[in-house]
């Protein structure tokens, strides 16, 4: 993706360079950029930086040493970049390149152009916008979009699952289990944690009763998911109000999309994804960039703009039951194409980024 970006520019004075290959990794990024510089290079693109021993001091160094060269750098551990960006703070700007949002999938798959929406363009105008879906047959493209369509790479592999199953032991290996020096066994038991989130009809965590099934301590399963939480394959949303307690309880936890559902679920031990939690999954997936929390009434409460918004997530005759004391609350039903008044189809939610 960073080549071909380059290659849509003008390719003069961009240099290339991944921070896992053998040359790079023996030379290293600041010898090879300051190089690059003084022999009039403008723009050094260093993918995988995080592959490569002290990259961020590197990185620093070049961009002290010479102001008005742009540097680009990537990391596909999540863990590792933010870990290691701290010196860089005043320096870089950070930007996460997240999963597929249910519009870029639609944009992807049909060739479309919608643009990402706010929270109040959906209060007040998601039948208008529905009705523009339409001749895309949205429930269709939403149930495929839930199982294969977090990531582009469904474009060009038929093992869909199997790559992005691999993709999870990549995060479980090398942010979680190497970046915190843990022992070997730790990935065995981070995996049943997984799992047992994965196939939780519940989105909740008793943490006396899963410490007593894997044999660990309250302190180590908060490590673990705290790391599996900066690694990006969980996600916890914490009560209203409650600051850091609401780590302990009262949480909901997640996987960090619905695919990585489908995928153990069904590829490993033939099971259907249960929907109810499917259907939150996907909310907290699409909106974990807002101020998300869970409510005492209603899913979820966002904010925009200092204005909070409740909702119900549920199946197409979910009602408003939970949102009556709710003055600014919405329900966010499955299973329909077009809603009215305070009710919004689901997969509106997909629109937001």
């Amino acid at each position: 993706m960073l080549l071909q970006r380059i290659y849509e520019r003008e390719q003069k004075g961009f240099l290339y360079i991944s921070g896992d290959n053998p040359l790079v990794l023996r030379d290293g990024i600041y010898v090879i950029g300051d190089t690059f510089f003084k022999l009039g290079g403008k723009t050094l693109v260093v993918d995988e930086a995080h592959r490569q021993p002290g990259w961020a001091n590197d990185i620093k160094a070049l961009h002290d040493s010479h102001p008005g060269k742009q540097i680009y750098f990537t990391g596909s551990s999540r863990y590792s970049v933010y870990k290691c960006t701290a010196d860089l703070s005043r320096r870089a700007v950070l930007k996460e390149l997240r999963h597929l949002s249910f519009r870029e999938f639609i944009n992807l798959e049909k060739g479309e152009s919608f643009r990402p929406l706010r929270l109040s363009e959906l209060q007040e105008n998601h039948m208008e916008f529905c009705s523009k879906l339409q001749k895309l047959q949205p429930l269709e493209m939403f149930r495929e979009y839930l199982r294969t369509g977090s990531y582009p790479f469904r474009l060009s592999y038929e093992s869909y699952y199997e790559r992005l199953l691999n993709t999870l032991d990549k995060s479980i290996y090398q942010d979680v289990v190497e970046q915190a020096s843990l022992r070997g066994e730790a990935a065995a038991i981070i995996k049943k944690i997984i799992a047992f989130v994965a196939t939780s009809v519940v989105p909740s965590i008793s943490p006396e009763s899963l410490c007593k099934e894997l044999g660990i301590t309250k302190v180590t399963l908060y490590s673990y998911l705290d790391s599996l939480e900066r690694a990006g394959v969980l996600k916890r949303v914490l009560p209203c109000g409650r600051g850091g307690k609401g780590m302990r309880s009262g949480s909901k936890v997640f996987l960090g999309e619905t695919n990585l559902y489908y995928a153990l679920g069904l590829s490993q031990w033939n099971l259907e994804a249960n929907m109810g939690t499917i259907r939150e999954a996907f909310f907290v997936s699409q909106v974990s960039h807002l101020g998300i929390c869970v409510p005492t009434n209603g899913d979820f409460s966002l904010q925009e703009d200092d204005k909070e918004m409740t909702f119900e997530v549920g199946g197409p005759y979910k009602g408003r039951r939970q949102l009556k004391d709710s003055s600014n609350g919405f329900v966010l039903r499955d299973g329909i194409e077009i809603g009215y008044g305070n009710i919004i189809p689901l997969f509106l939610i997909g629109f937001l980024y």
